[in-house]
């Protein structure tokens, strides 16, 4: 399904009055899975992220930099161009309602291609992560709101990867009052240098996520621990 199709679908539900409500679940299911999955793991045949466990204070700001023209400004960006659209018809109480319900949301681990960077190395990422990602996202990459980095576990790496792309080539970020967006272009400008650098920091960022088959507990005791490779500074 094309994200126009998906567009015409969540305008569908909209004219419906499923818009009107202030309720998050039922808000996500009727507006926002139809894009993100129902239970937020995404969909990678139209590139939307998982976002589910995303923390509240990062989505809000996300929705600010929708509905205030820092994202979703450019026709190129499609999906961001159909957030825009999506984050302008919600009235503000239904945005914190349906932020509340994406924060609740158990974090999807990525698994198979989600997971898979080809052609990369782990071990060469994890330099660079640790010199220059580090600081803000956290050793774990599990983010931090004092920064205003959120986790990069639980999303997809071919997401990462094109996140990346748009950060570099000024896609995303360099709208003026975008502070966290700017600190990311000077980043992906200045220390990833090409592909294969920016390949080999998503492949490093996608061992530190804990193995999906192992129980809730077990998952957080890995994201605590960080690095397969080698410990590091906390």
């Amino acid at each position: 399904m094309t994200l126009h199709r998906h567009l015409f679908m969540i305008v569908l539900f909209g004219s419906s009055g499923a818009m009107a409500s202030t309720d998050g679940k039922m808000i996500f299911q009727t507006v926002c899975a139809q894009c993100h999955g129902t239970a937020g793991e995404g969909k990678p045949e139209i590139k939307s992220p998982s976002i589910a466990g995303m923390p509240a204070w990062y989505v809000n700001t996300q929705f600010a930099n929708l509905r205030e023209g820092r994202r979703g400004h450019d026709a190129a960006d499609p999906q961001s161009f159909m957030m825009a659209a999506i984050a302008k018809a919600l009235q503000p109480e239904q945005i914190k309602a349906v932020v509340a319900y994406v924060e609740q949301m158990p974090m999807k681990v990525p698994v198979g291609k989600d997971r898979e960077i080809v052609n990369a190395s782990a071990e060469d990422g994890m330099r660079l992560f640790q010199e220059r990602c580090m600081e803000c996202h956290r050793y774990n990459a599990s983010g931090e709101m004092t920064f205003g980095s959120p986790p990069l576990i639980g999303r997809q790496g071919w997401y990462l990867e094109e996140q990346l792309r748009k950060f570099k080539s000024g896609k995303r970020g360099a709208i003026k009052n975008d502070v966290n967006g700017a600190k990311m272009v000077q980043i992906t400008q200045f220390f990833v240098e090409d592909e294969q650098m920016l390949r080999d920091v998503v492949a490093y960022i996608m061992t530190l996520n804990p193995d999906p088959a192992a129980t809730p507990e077990e998952q957080q005791r890995q994201i605590i621990e960080g690095s397969p490779f080698k410990s590091v500074e906390r």
